[in-house]
């Protein structure tokens, strides 16, 4: 009994931990595009957001300024430069600040209820599919050392 729940623990926490690094450090978004560019840069407010997921006046006018820059032909790098130059380090996003941005997007309400019962499910599926796996796995060698 003790197997199996650590088994399930530990294919909880293998879970959550791969989709929230995905959520939270993967850039889905070409970096030719405006989301793209802002994945790496964070908000020039006082708000902990991270770019991309900024709405507020502050965050859109960064955001069509990047796309101005990327029309005129500048890269993303160009474009990080540019921001890091004129506003300093703090327009760049470290991971400690992308982290907090993306808790925050969460603990606000940011997400719709439809969102938030896609990932339960898909995190419950692969669950117990991962549980299902090494709780195979184990019962083979168990059996493999009983005889």
């Amino acid at each position: 009994m003790k197997l199996k729940i650590a088994v399930f623990a530990i294919s909880l926490f293998a879970t959550v931990s791969y989709m929230s690094s995905k959520f939270i450090f993967s850039n889905p978004a070409s970096d030719t595009t405006v989301m793209g560019v802002s994945h790496d840069l964070a908000c020039p407010c006082e708000c902990p957001m991270v770019l991309e997921d900024c709405h507020m006046s502050c965050g859109i006018e960064w955001k069509d300024n990047i796309g101005l820059k990327l029309q005129s032909g500048m890269t993303k790098d160009e474009i990080i430069a540019y921001f890091y130059k004129r506003y300093g380090k703090e327009s760049l996003l470290t991971p400690a600040q992308r982290i907090s941005g993306k808790w925050y997007q969460v603990t606000r309400g940011g997400y719709p209820l439809k969102d938030i019962i896609l990932f339960i499910l898909i995190v419950a599926v692969w669950t117990v599919l991962i549980y299902t796996v090494a709780m195979l796995i184990f019962e083979s060698l168990f059996q493999r050392k009983s005889q």
